[in-house]
């Protein structure tokens, strides 16, 4: 394990955990499938059917959020190792494809994540594993490295050989392929692109321990999310969505986690080590440790990855143009366009 980041005799704030992986040359996908509209019902009827059987995925959850431009996302989350994902794209993608898509009233986005484990790291404020760690074989830890600006970084084995820098810079557009109808927009992540997935889960906290998350720490938060949104200039972040997860029903679960995108891990990570909104939900997070010391039952956990130059998949389907990526192409495109922007 890299440790170039790790301070000099650290003793990290509180314990956490990390995923231990098995199969190592066949990558993670994390998939999420949206749907931008007042309804989910026209998704739902999608995944009843494609997000079951024999190659379905390993684990699939629901979220929903409102976005910048005040429209609401409902969105699967789905982890498939690649080798079977492949197998069960080729089964589903002509439901995306086809031309119906654009005439359904609503506004369709997936965006497929390969995430090679050299390339991916998990932490886990308890041993019980969330999101991509739910797939993994098990945890290990307490461990060392993490609780510092660069612990992320330090935990993705490739670090050890690789600085993981973008050198393209956020006011660069994004390229996209340009299809047949202008409305549907594929676009082509940068190498080393970072997605974070940092989920917060309160269900088993008592009611003093829950009440003080969601007033004095839940708050600061969303602030911090916004900001990355907000300012893709000053943050480098691509985009930040605040999710909020549901059940079977579309019931809300008292969890949430923010999927951000980035130039690369160095952006979050200059990020976490001095911005003020950083700076704000880590003292309210250690103020909050303080107060409930060994009783806490609030559950932390993330996922970072690196992209590598192929592999991953970004698509948008009649969604507006703030909608992930797009915001960062040339958009909607000119009638007629071919080729590459």
């Amino acid at each position: 394990m890299p440790r170039n980041n790790t301070p000099p005799d650290w003793q990290p704030p509180a314990p956490a955990w990390q995923s231990v992986w098995q199969e190592p040359a066949d990558p993670l996908i994390s998939a999420y499938f949206g749907l931008q509209g007042d309804d989910p019902a026209k998704l739902d009827a999608w995944a009843r059917d494609a997000l079951q059987g024999a190659l379905g995925p390993l684990s699939l959850e629901r979220g929903s959020f409102r976005d910048q431009a005040g429209a609401t996302n409902f969105l699967y989350i789905a982890y498939w190792r690649e080798s079977v994902y492949q197998q069960w794209w080729r089964e589903h993608e002509a439901w995306w494809d086809s031309a119906q898509r654009l005439e359904d009233g609503v506004g369709y986005w997936r965006e497929i994540i390969l995430s090679p484990l050299e390339r991916l790291e998990t932490l886990h404020s308890t041993p019980t594993p969330h999101g991509a760690g739910v797939c993994a074989a098990g945890v290990e830890g307490p461990i060392l490295e993490h609780g510092y600006a660069g612990g992320a970084r330090d935990r993705i084995p490739l670090s050890a050989s690789h600085c993981l820098r973008e050198t393209a810079n956020i006011d660069q557009l994004l390229p996209t392929t340009v299809t047949s109808d202008p409305r549907r927009v594929r676009v082509t992540a940068p190498e080393n692109m970072c997605v974070i997935r940092s989920g917060q889960n309160w269900s088993h906290c008592n009611p003093a321990e829950k009440a003080y998350y969601l007033e004095q720490v839940h708050p600061v938060l969303l602030e911090g999310m916004r900001f990355l949104r907000d300012n893709p200039a000053a943050s480098s972040c691509f985009s930040m969505r605040f999710v909020g997860q549901h059940d079977t029903q579309w019931q809300p679960l008292e969890e949430s986690f923010g999927l951000g995108y980035a130039t690369d891990i160095h952006a979050f990570e200059n990020w976490a080590r001095d911005h003020p909104t950083h700076v704000a939900i880590f003292d309210s997070f250690m103020q909050m440790v303080a107060t409930f010391g060994e009783t806490m039952q609030l559950r932390l956990w993330h996922e970072v990855s690196v992209l590598p130059r192929e592999g991953s998949e970004f698509e948008y389907i009649g969604c507006h143009p703030q909608t992930g990526l797009l915001r960062h192409c040339r958009y909607p495109l000119p009638t007629g366009a071919a080729g590459q922007e």
